[in-house]
């Protein structure tokens, strides 16, 4: 294949390959995807972490095109957790085995730097082994505009109060797209600056790219191309996920269709070819279910990410897929490779 002919010569794929890429069949980009994963990371383990989502609202202003979780959707009553909760939900999950709290909500005047600083304190002191890989760049954004600061005046703030690492949530990073399904959120450049903020002070995050939801193959291209150009300036990507937008029970419903799995295969696959630069991609069981996780390890992905206990976004769009630190280390065996237990910075706790 001369795409593996052009990796193996070290050069790297290009728009200009946009054609070749989008003609592959699931099989060849598979072929493509394991030989960039064997240049990538050759060790046969799979990553996967104990960890819990913490939805603590869903009153939020971005009112996104694809969201079904937000109060002005109609599907989930709106709601608000108390710091207490949210402690006493933080304890539970250590108490089940967790070393990572996600912690995410809406855009709303209720929710500032301040309280945001606050809570990561109260965390971090009742729970100081807990990585807390919190927020996204749209709440650090929100966070900054309110408190009139700039955006690394954001981030070092969270950083002391006890932030480890930030969610790259970054939707799909097309401006036009954008403006159709999110256009309340960040944009593209403040995306770009939360990342550069978050390398300035020392700290990691992922990438993330929400497809199927009227783009191009082209624009897919281009997302990677941010995220891949922006990892080589500043290398603060430890991970990249790819999530298929569910248009059930959102604003889509009807004007969008679900991308099957082996369209999410070849994009999984051309997400490993294509971003060269970052170590781990996520197999994206969540949306998928563990199933099509499996196989996805077999299209480059060498991480199935968390277990996430009691997720609930996309649980509104009426996908319901649970999973276990059991049952992903069995997904990771039944696909060939050796179970990683990790924390929240993709290092190694244990395997099997």
């Amino acid at each position: 294949m001369e795409l593996i002919k052009k990796l193996s010569a070290g050069r790297r794929l290009s728009l200009s390959d946009a054609r070749e890429l989008e003609s592959l069949s699931i099989f060849e980009a598979a072929e493509l995807a394991r030989f960039q994963l064997s240049r990538l990371d050759p060790s046969g383990e799979v990553g996967y972490i104990v960890n819990r989502m913490i939805n603590y609202s869903n009153v939020c202003r971005a009112q996104c095109g694809f969201c079904a979780y937000h109060a002005r959707a109609g599907r989930v009553d709106s709601f608000r957790l108390s710091d207490g909760e949210i402690l006493e939900i933080c304890s539970d999950a250590v108490g089940r085995g967790a070393v990572q709290i996600m912690l995410q909500g809406g855009l709303h005047e209720d929710f500032t730097l301040a309280w945001a600083e606050s809570l990561l304190k109260k965390i971090k002191s009742a729970f100081p082994k807990l990585c807390l890989h919190v927020f996204s760049p749209s709440e650090i954004v929100w966070f900054a505009r309110a408190a009139g600061v700039s955006i690394e005046a954001a981030v070092a703030g969270l950083k002391s109060a006890g932030a480890d690492s930030v969610p790259g949530a970054a939707d799909m990073l097309v401006p036009r797209i954008r403006k159709s399904v999110c256009g309340n959120k960040c944009s593209v450049e403040e995306w770009v600056s939360v990342m550069r903020a978050l390398a300035k002070f020392g700290m990691r995050s992922s990438a993330t790219m929400t497809f199927g939801l009227g783009e191009t193959f082209t624009e897919r291209l281009e997302h990677f191309d941010i995220v891949r150009s922006l990892q080589d300036e500043i290398g603060v990507f430890d991970a990249f996920i790819a999530w298929p937008v569910a248009p059930e029970n959102t604003m889509l419903e009807g004007r969008l269709q679900r991308v099957g799995a082996p369209e999410f295969l070849k994009t999984i696959a051309i997400a490993r070819a294509w971003l060269d630069n970052i170590k781990y991609i996520q197999s994206g069981w969540l949306t998928e279910g563990l199933k099509i996780a499996e196989i996805a390890l077999g299209f480059g992905a060498n991480d199935v990410g968390g277990v996430l206990m009691d997720e609930m976004v996309v649980r509104a769009a009426g996908i319901d897929n649970k999973a276990t630190a059991q049952n992903m280390r069995r997904t990771i065996l039944n696909a060939g490779f050796c179970p990683r237990e990790r924390d929240g910075f993709y290092k190694t706790l244990r395997t099997f």
